[in-house]
């Protein structure tokens, strides 16, 4: 390795990752990606001058830089071959208006109507219940004991059992 010459600043690495990786091909969109990518390995990246066999720094980055960015462009690709796989997993848009989607929605809109005919505290659990709150901290922000918030949980199980909706619903 020329000794000789001063080792590169980060702006002439950066500048040299961003001239291989435009001509890998990367798009815009990738080219910061795939620049944070290969800048770290580089960073820690120190040429060894008994193995350069008299290469530059720069000559040496670029075998280093373009391996890096190899690297990088396969798991890219690895990746986005897994998110064609998962979206052919996926139901169609036609799979999707299926008899059980619209009895889904039937559930949905007969909670709504059971939830609106509830008395206001009650209404207010089931609120703070269906944001994912548990009877304790639903009882903190309402200010009233646990065993209130349990009783309210249990009237409106009660309501969703007598208007036949399982127990699925309301757990």
């Amino acid at each position: 390795m020329d000794t000789t010459k001063p080792e590169l600043t980060i702006e002439e690495k950066l500048e040299l990752i961003r001239s291989r990786a435009i001509r890998f091909g990367l798009k815009r969109h990738d080219l910061e990606d795939a620049i944070q990518d290969v800048i770290l390995d580089l960073l820690e990246f120190s040429p060894d001058p008994e193995k350069a066999n008299g290469a530059s720094e720069s000559t040496i980055l670029v075998t280093v830089i373009d391996r890096r960015l190899n690297k990088w462009l396969r798991s890219q690709k690895r990746y986005q071959g897994m998110l064609e796989r998962c979206e052919a997993m996926l139901p169609s848009d036609e799979e999707l208006t299926t008899e059980s989607d619209i009895e889904t929605s039937d559930v949905g809109i007969d909670v709504s109507t059971l939830l609106a005919d509830l008395p206001e505290f009650e209404q207010q659990v089931g609120q703070l219940l269906s944001e994912g709150k548990n009877a304790t901290s639903i009882a903190r922000k309402l200010g009233v004991k646990r065993p209130v918030v349990c009783e309210a949980m249990e009237f409106i199980r009660e309501r969703f059992l007598a208007a036949g909706l399982g127990d699925e619903v309301v757990e």
